[in-house]
């Protein structure tokens, strides 16, 4: 374990670096990852970490860099050497490729090109180098307050979309065909779609499944409520036992997004909350307020032709008029 990342890189990284490449190494910006970024390292953890170049730089020097790099690693690693690495990244490579278009100021910037992952890493992993100020121009780019509300509004119900329509539903089928290898996979699904809405209903970005139940840990009380009973869903030896953990979990969190109205462009107490979240989706009620009246326009002429109201899918999907 790293008692002291910061003083490691402080005391033996970066020293090396701006010894054999000073005028690189100004020019670097570096950030430790994983556990030992998130300052939540046990004896288990190895160390990783990345340099971050601009892209020209990267090409000329990166190679030598990194060569640099795994001599001074193998020779000082102060934790677990097996899966450690330091690696030399161009800023291309950052925010899925999109790094300039944030540190630019855009007017418009690619917030759905970005992988909330990615987002989370550039926020809360630690910054133990950065003269040019890159890695922080970039954090402060892109804290959550700056992510457009329709976007955290869309991702929340694409997100309880395939909760409850896609993974629970199955979940559900595959207790009752007893398949049971299936529904563990499935469980997995559900609980990951259970932690990541807890996060996107509060506006919070969260990280790679390693560190996601630590994170969602310290979200607020109406998200980590429904802790007992991811816990019981986890724990339960009866798959029905399982199951209804599950839906609490999902009551919970329905009765908070209706109490603050997270959503309000749908009915999350509908009786019928997975056809409710299709039809969101489909008419992307994130950006359109009047997204049911697509609907109602579908009913009626499905009931005009002679048909039942509920086949009014087959006019929105086809575009009949």
């Amino acid at each position: 374990m790293c008692h002291n990342i910061q003083e490691y890189f402080d005391d033996t990284i970066v020293p090396a670096l701006t010894e054999k490449f000073p005028d690189v190494a100004a020019q670097m910006g570096l950030i430790v990852l994983g556990s030992q970024g998130l300052r939540t390292a046990d004896e288990f953890s190895d160390l990783e970490a990345a340099v971050y170049l601009d892209d020209p730089l990267w090409r000329e020097h990166g190679g030598h860099l990194q060569l640099l790099l795994n001599e001074r690693l193998r020779a000082t690693c102060p934790c677990r050497s097996e899966g450690s690495v330091i690696s030399v990244c161009p800023h291309s490579w950052l925010l899925d490729g999109h790094a300039h278009d944030f540190a630019g100021g855009r007017d418009t910037l690619p917030w759905e090109q970005v992988s909330i992952e990615d987002l989370f890493t550039v926020q809360q992993n630690l910054i133990v180098y950065d003269p040019k100020a890159f890695l922080l121009q970039l954090r402060q780019a892109t804290a959550p307050d700056q992510c457009p509300q329709w976007l955290w509004q869309k991702r929340l119900i694409l997100t309880l979309k395939k909760l409850v329509y896609d993974d629970v539903t199955e979940l559900d089928m595959a207790v009752r065909r007893n398949r049971r290898t299936e529904a563990c996979i499935l469980l997995g699904e559900v609980l990951r779609d259970l932690l990541h809405v807890g996060f996107l209903m509060n506006g919070r970005y969260y990280p790679w499944r390693t560190h996601l139940r630590w994170a969602f840990d310290r979200l607020p009380a109406s998200a980590t409520s429904i802790i007992p009973y991811l816990d019981a869903a986890v724990t339960a030896s009866d798959w029905q036992e399982k199951l209804r953990a599950v839906n609490q979990a999902i009551a919970s969190y329905k009765e908070h997004i209706a109490r603050e109205r997270i959503i309000p462009q749908i009915d999350i107490l509908s009786s019928d909350l997975s056809e409710e979240l299709v039809w969101a989706e489909r008419l992307k009620a994130w950006e359109n307020a009047n997204w049911r009246d697509r609907i109602t326009r579908c009913t009626e002429q499905a009931a005009n032709a002679g048909h039942h109201a509920r086949d009014f899918w087959v006019w929105s999907l086809w575009g009949w008029k």
